[in-house]
């Protein structure tokens, strides 16, 4: 196991930090912005933890902390060197300059930072003067094999603080300079992705973001005045069509970005342009047919012309989501023959090719059934929300279609099905979960007992553990002492420790865990971290 550290940290941009973070799994990229007042407005990381947020996120946040308190403190403190701005006070302008020169020929990094400081004042101004700054950033960056298996997208540094100065442009209201900047992203970076010799396994993962974040920030900045609509408009489309963009996701973000500029720009001409893009797609309810047709449903929205967005959807059923958006709009029209003969027409078809069904089908057939209340087909349907796994909602539909008379025997079939379904642990949580929705304490701990699993335990306890507490701490008991003999290391006996504090909360059951405690620190004293976490508790 590799000792956690963060490798690296620095500001961006103004309040946009990002930090490399050496952890279990690899070197995770983190990135945190923070608000005027110094709170965490936006993060990102890139571990694998499904913790929202993950605990890279405060680490680096102290860490940036404390970096920020350095940065501020007092020259004459003890142990504080003197200001930088102390320092420069009485150097002369020209001597300052030759030396940030000569700092910034052999490190990169301040030569990125100057050029993200000072390139829009710059005096003289090509063309794009970002362009040539974003090539070399691109042709100095070399990925290894490693670098694949240690972060699951690959990132550009250099790339992304532009990126990220883009993005401070849009809010500073200079959005020529942020337009620039994501031209110069898209071209640079479409090129350098076609020409460069990485492994096509390698190039495959390169953070997706560098494809559509240029676009979305261009259409924040499309919003202003500043921004010249009608020559990025005809940029689009001179830029689109290029081959290096072909097998990229740029080419709808070209299109996207037109959908936002057209409305300013050339309304006709757009829709123009996506109905010769779909002529040229053979399969009309492809996944390309839909993106098309939702760019012009979303610009006629746009545009304040919903029945023309409308007849765009009425028309292409064909397409999965126009189809539901359909059906769904007849049930709240009553018209439930037709909502459902577009239902049953499309899961026939389902069914014949074997592709993946969606539950909102069902969803809808249920709301169907429901309001013509035929009650086989609500049971039918609700069971098949129910059928692999317990699920409260549909469970209480699929009871309501019982009376108190024939409950009893459904409800002992539908045990039956769960137990026999599998024995995995989701089959016995949906045991137990059904003996809760019915408020069967006595029948659930006996269940348990014959499935003393400690995971199933703690889960369920709170079920029965006021009514029965010393059967509920002699199966904890049970449980606690089998795994604490089982697994060895930090996680399981800080597991272990949670466990004791579920237990001391039962009646009695600071004795019993008192008792446990005492028993661990004899049976396993060779153990060290589980002795340490136990006097924790």
């Amino acid at each position: 196991m590799r000792a956690s550290e963060i490798i690296s940290l620095q500001e961006t941009t103004p309040n946009r930090w990002k930090a490399k973070y050496e952890g279990n799994y690899g070197v995770y990229t983190v990135k945190i912005t923070l608000d005027k007042k110094g709170d965490v407005s936006d993060f990102s990381c890139t571990c694998p933890s499904d913790g929202y947020p993950c605990k890279h996120i405060p680490i680096v946040r102290r860490a940036i902390a404390e970096r920020m308190s350095q940065n501020q403190r007092p020259a004459g403190e003890k142990g504080s060197p003197q200001a930088v701005e102390e320092l420069l006070k009485d150097v002369p302008l020209q001597e300052l300059r030759d030396f940030i020169a000569r700092q910034a020929k052999y490190n990169p990094d301040l030569t990125n930072a100057i050029r993200l400081e000072f390139t829009h004042k710059a005096a003289t101004r090509h063309a794009n003067p970002y362009s040539a700054v974003l090539r070399d950033i691109l042709k100095e960056t070399v990925f290894g094999y490693e670098d694949y298996y240690e972060e699951e997208s690959l990132s550009v540094d250099g790339l992304d603080q532009w990126l990220e100065k883009a993005q401070a442009h849009v809010e500073q209201k200079s959005c020529r300079e942020a337009v620039l900047i994501c031209q110069a992203c898209i071209e640079e970076f479409a090129e350098w992705r076609q020409s460069q010799s990485l492994d096509a396994e390698l190039a495959d993962n390169l953070d997706p973001a560098y494809e559509t974040t240029p676009f979305e920030i261009l259409a924040a900045a499309a919003i202003s005045p500043d921004v010249d609509h009608k020559a990025l408009y005809d940029y689009c489309l001179l830029e689109m069509n290029k081959g290096k963009y072909a097998e990229t996701e740029m080419f709808g973000g070209f299109n996207d970005l037109l959908a936002v500029l057209a409305a300013r720009v050339a309304p006709n001409d757009f829709i123009a342009l996506q109905d010769s893009l779909l002529k040229k797609v053979a399969d009309k309810s492809s996944y390309e047919a839909e993106e098309i047709l939702q760019r012009k449903i979303d610009f006629y929205n746009t545009m304040q012309q919903p029945e023309k967005a409308n007849e765009i959807v009425e028309k292409n059923i064909q397409i999965e989501h126009f189809r539901y958006e359909v059906a769904e709009k007849r049930v709240a029209e009553q018209q439930l023959a037709e909502a459902k003969q577009l239902v049953k027409e499309f899961t026939s078809k389902k069914q014949r090719t074997g592709r993946s069904y969606d539950p909102r089908w069902d969803e809808l057939l249920l709301k169907i059934a429901q309001q013509e209340n035929d009650t086989p087909s609500i049971r039918a349907i609700a069971f098949t929300f129910i059928d692999q796994f317990f699920n409260k909602k549909y469970f209480g539909i699929y009871k309501s279609t019982f009376s108190p008379e024939e409950w009893p025997e459904a409800l002992e079939q539908l045990l039956q099905h769960y137990e026999k379904s599998s024995c995995d642990f989701s089959s016995s949580s949906s045991v137990a979960d059904v003996l809760v929705a019915e408020g069967a304490a006595e029948r659930l701990l006996q269940y348990i007992a014959k499935n003393p699993d400690v995971e199933l335990i703690e889960q369920y306890h709170t079920a029965f553990a006021a009514a029965y507490p010393e059967k509920t701490l002699e199966l904890f008991r049970k449980a606690v002492d089998e795994y604490a003999e089982k697994n060895i290391g930090r996680s399981h006996y800080e597991y272990v420790v949670a466990l004791l504090r579920k237990i001391r909360k039962i009646k009695n059951g600071d004795k019993t865990a008192a008792s446990m405690v005492s028993r661990y620190r004899t049976e396993y004293k060779n153990r060290r971290a589980m002795i340490e976490i136990l006097s924790k508790l």
